[in-house]
């Protein structure tokens, strides 16, 4: 059963930013900052550019933010929704780990 990863961010109700990818997509995490990481997933609309999600971890670095993260993925779940980031609807969000502070969604275009 193929796993997904959601992301969403705070106003996704007026600008529509939220995606979901399958894991297979995932091409690769990098730092974006002192407290910030970007992953990265083969573009959903098939070009070569890559859809890419930045996401804020104020108060952790990218290397806690990515151990928490490959640890979600290396989890055994039955769920094959795997929420990473939500900003939607909740002061703390739902997500895989409680480093989360914003998340930025940029798809291909």
């Amino acid at each position: 059963m193929e796993k997904y990863l959601y992301f969403g961010e705070a106003t996704v109700e007026t600008t529509g930013e939220a995606c979901m990818f399958p894991v297979s997509s995932f091409l690769a995490m990098t730092p974006a900052g002192a407290a910030a990481t970007t992953m990265y997933f083969k573009a959903r609309n098939g070009t070569a550019n890559d859809d890419a999600i930045e996401i804020a971890h104020t108060g952790f670095t990218s290397k806690q933010f990515m151990t928490e993260v490959v640890a979600a993925l290396h989890a055994d779940q039955r769920n094959p929704f795997m929420c990473v980031a939500d900003r939607v609807g909740t002061a703390n969000g739902v997500d895989i780990t409680r480093k989360v502070a914003t998340v930025d969604v940029t798809t291909a275009a």
